[in-house]
Order: C-alpha cells, then sequence, then structure tokens
C-alpha cells in the first residue's frame, strides 16, 4: 500500500536513525532530532499504525520501534535519494588501483577489496566469463566392472574426471561408440542446452546402450554446470561480523556457515545479471535462510555491451542503502571500465 506524506517521513526519519544507531527510535527521539512538524503523540499514533501495516516492528514491549524488511523494502523503492558516492570518495577508490597488477583476478579481488573498505560491508563477486563454458571432447573409459569414467575437456580448460556406474556388460566396441556418439552430439553445448543436443533417434546398433548414454549426458552436464559455479571473489568477512545483530553466537554460526556456501551465494549474485542495473534483496526475501537477517546489494558489470559478471555487497538488513547501492554502482561501472582498458573484450 502506498504511505502518505507524513508516514513517509516518520519511516524514512526511523531507518536513518536505526542504520545510524542500531537502537530501535522512540517517538520522543524523533520529534527532538528530526523537523517532522508533529507532536510525538501524532508520531507514536502514525508508527502504531504502521506497524500493524507491517512496516515497523517493536523489538521489545517497552522499547521504541525498528524497520521491518517491508519498511526497508518500501525505503528503498519509494524514499530513498538519490544513492551516490562522493567525488572525493570516487576519486579515492580510483587511486588504489594505480599500483594493481594486469591480472584480471587481481582487478576484480582489489575492486572486492575497495568495494568493502567503502560499505564497511562484506563484498563478493564473481569472476568475468566472456565466453560461455561449452564441451570441448569427452572421452568414456571403464575402469571396473559396472563402473565408467567420463572426462569431459571444456572449452575454459577445465578437465572433469566423473565415476557413472552403469548395470550388465559392456562389449569392447561399446565403450568408443559411447564416447563417438558424445562427441557427435555433445561438442559445443552448454548446460542449458547439454541435455536436449544429446537427445535425438538413437542408433539402432547402440539401442543397449541408451541407459547408460543417458548417465554419461547427465555426467557431462554436471560437470558444466561445476565449471560455471566454482568460484566466488570475497573480502572483508569481519566487516558484517562486527555488526552488533551477529554478537549472539548462534547467528554468527549460521552466518559464517552460509558465507562458505559458494555455491549458493553465486546463484544470489547471479540475479543481478537478469535484474535492473542495481538489486536490493531485503532479509526474508533472501533464500538463504542463514542470511535472512541480512541484505545483499549487487550489480553487473560488463566488457562493451556484454554482461560478463556481477558484484555486491552483503550486510545486515540494518545497512546504509543509499551508501551501499551509490558504491555498488560505482564500483562494477569503474570495474567494466578497467577490463575493457585492459582489452579483455
Amino acid at each position: 500500500m502506498e504511505l502518505g506524506e507524513r508516514k513517509c517521513r516518520i519511516l524514512g526519519a526511523i531507518v536513518h536513525d536505526y542504520v545510524a544507531t542500531a537502537e530501535p527510535v522512540g517517538s520522543e527521539t524523533l520529534a527532538q532530532r528530526y523537523n517532522l512538524g508533529v507532536k510525538p503523540a501524532t508520531i507514536r499514533n502514525e508508527m502504531a499504525a504502521m506497524s500493524e501495516f507491517g512496516y515497523l516492528r517493536q523489538p521489545h514491549t517497552s522499547a521504541g520501534r525498528v524497520p521491518s524488511d517491508l519498511g526497508y523494502r518500501y525505503y528503498v523503492d519509494n524514499l530513498m535519494p538519490t544513492p551516490r558516492l562522493g567525488s572525493r570518495e570516487s576519486g579515492l577508490a580510483r587511486q588504489c588501483f594505480d599500483n594493481c597488477e594486469t591480472e584480471v583476478e587481481e582487478l576484480v579481488q582489489q575492486t572486492c577489496r575497495i568495494l568493502s573498505s567503502l560499505t564497511m560491508c562484506t563484498s563478493v563477486a564473481t569472476p568475468p566469463k566472456t565466453d560461455a563454458v561449452t564441451v570441448r571432447h569427452v572421452i568414456v573409459s571403464i575402469v571396473s566392472p559396472g563402473k565408467l569414467l567420463v572426462v569431459t575437456v571444456l572449452n575454459t580448460g577445465h578437465v572433469s574426471h566423473r565415476f557413472v556406474e552403469y548395470d550388465g556388460s559392456l562389449k569392447p566396441a561399446d565403450v568408443p561408440a559411447l564416447s563417438n556418439l558424445a562427441n557427435e552430439r555433445l561438442q559445443g553445448a552448454e548446460s542449458s542446452t547439454v541435455v536436449a543436443q544429446g537427445q535425438g533417434p538413437f542408433p539402432r546398433e547402440l539401442a543397449a546402450l541408451k541407459d547408460v548414454y543417458g548417465k554419461v549426458v547427465q555426467t557431462v552436464r554436471q560437470a558444466l554446470i561445476a565449471a560455471e559455479d566454482d568460484e566466488i571473489y570475497m573480502d572483508g568477512a569481519g566487516n558484517i561480523l562486527r555488526q552488533p545483530e551477529f554478537h549472539q553466537g548462534e547467528r554468527i554460526a549460521a552466518l559464517l556457515n552460509a558465507l562458505e556456501q559458494r555455491k549458493a551465494l553465486y546463484q544470489v549474485l547471479s540475479k543481478a545479471l537478469l535484474g535492473p542495473d542495481v538489486v536490493v534483496i531485503i532479509g526474508s526475501e533472501n533464500q538463504l535462510e542463514e542470511m535472512q537477517h541480512c541484505s545483499f546489494v549487487t550489480a553487473r558489470y560488463s566488457v562493451g555491451d556484454r554482461v560478463v559478471g556481477s558484484i555486491g555487497v552483503i550486510g545486515p538488513t540494518r545497512m546504509d542503502y543509499r551508501r551501499a547501492v551509490g558504491a555498488v554502482r560505482f564500483m562494477a561501472s569503474n570495474l567494466s571500465e578497467m577490463l575493457v582498458n585492459l582489452g579483455l573484450g
């Protein structure tokens, strides 16, 4: 629902105050610190109404109010001032790249370090992928009765070794036939197309191999997915742990466990590839249960007109969203520019 002008001003003030102090905000505090033009009793009534609507919550009966996830969402979408990074800060950030190596990996890592220091959040980034990961070659061999080794060579240089168990026996000519069929159909396939490319009329003379061939195709698909999701850069993990929200032992353990789930973090970051220039994921909107006390701010970075990766920050839901969005947007743009200068495209 839309909030009226007075409720919007009060919600904006509560977000601002709570981000700065990490303390619940009361009506008297708002009346003293912000020029809202109404008495504390009126502010208190408006806060009670917004609590009923789900925009605020009250941690304790005697405490003031804090924004809920819905309140933060309304603030980000409707009330947040234009995100930007000051000229002094952006200049200092650029200077940090002066002595940076010309290696792409070092450039992305340095970008994460700078972003972490700008936001005092944990920064994360996916490495640039300038080309789709595809199958270059497949080799199938027998390692023991009932077990095959499937070696998948990818265009990135990755080589995957995975075992496939099968029922029955294979003839001497069956294994080369499997390799030949897999290469004929799967070369050039991506993870999203490999199953479709692997299908088609099955050669009559190889009918007995159909089931084991299907397992080979799935194994190749697993190799492609693993190569796409195998890396993520992170910096400033200690920043988020220093926030008062994470001083409880159980919450710290859950957060540390979530930060180790690189594949899940990769999937969250990948949402930026399909969204607007900056994507904000707040609290319970997060698919990772252990991180529903956190928010993500992520953005795409590009080489020319091709999106090649994403970068962002993880912080408590009580983060400075304006600063985070401005810093993430700036660093994504800066990284894009530097990758072009390195001739990556």
